[in-house]
């Protein structure tokens, strides 16, 4: 082999090392991306005054944009999973207290949020009675600046999911596919498209006199994803 080739290809492997390298340090979380997005088409909130109502101890989606926010209220029901999110997120007001009955009753602590996360866990239903984002969505929306943005979870997949749990769709509560089904108002609420799941809101937010400035949903992972809706107040 020529010395020139040798070179060459050591140049070659060197660049694609370091290429593959950067490309890992640029790799974003979904809500990363949701707000580079954002920030982009000029839709984030210079002033970021946020409410996470659902925020287990801090980790699934509060890291990925607390340090943006002007104002950041947590809300997380059990004692010890708050104490953690106070470590965490040491600049949140982090309030240990049921976010749905909260929300229910006009007990948050503002009505000028305008970043809505609404990460919920559908492992049973929460205190109401209801899964997912079903019970609090609409009752969030008189808590909102003119101008917000609004993050919802939703499940897409549940083949995946319950593949992810080494279960079975069939297996899972029949309590929470009736609660999908009433609420997202499909025939398919196991493996729909991600965008079929946003008509729902959709109408939600028409309803308490929004106007819907976009809509999207990205994938975190197979079974589930964020709905993002720009809303502006009419």
């Amino acid at each position: 082999m020529s010395l020139k080739k040798y070179l060459y290809t050591k140049r070659q492997l060197f660049s694609r090392f370091f290429a593959l390298k950067l490309s890992r340090e640029r790799a974003f979380t979904a809500l990363q991306l949701i707000i580079k997005t954002l920030q982009s088409n000029k839709y984030l909130p210079e002033k970021i005054i946020a409410l996470e109502v659902f925020g287990f101890i801090g980790t699934s989606t509060s890291l990925d944009y607390a340090e943006l926010t002007d104002y950041l209220e947590l809300w997380e029901i059990d004692p010890y999973y708050a104490k953690q999110a106070q470590k965490i997120n040491p600049n949140a007001k982090v309030i240990c207290g049921d976010s749905v009955e909260a929300i229910a009753n006009g007990k948050l602590l503002r009505d000028d949020y305008n970043f809505l996360v609404i990460d919920s866990n559908i492992s049973s239903a929460l205190n109401d009675g209801s899964y997912e984002s079903f019970g609090v969505f609409e009752n969030s929306l008189k808590y909102l600046a003119k101008k917000s943005v609004v993050i919802v979870t939703i499940y897409n997949n549940l083949e995946a999911f319950a593949k992810l749990y080494n279960t079975s769709v069939n297996q899972l509560d029949a309590n929470w596919i009736t609660a999908r089904k009433t609420f997202y108002g499909l025939d398919n609420v196991i493996n729909a498209r991600g965008t079929d799941y946003l008509i729902s809101f959709e109408k939600i937010i028409a309803k308490n006199n929004f106007q819907l400035i976009q809509s999207q949903f990205i994938s975190r992972n197979n079974c589930v994803g964020f709905g993002v809706f720009v809303l502006d107040k009419k």
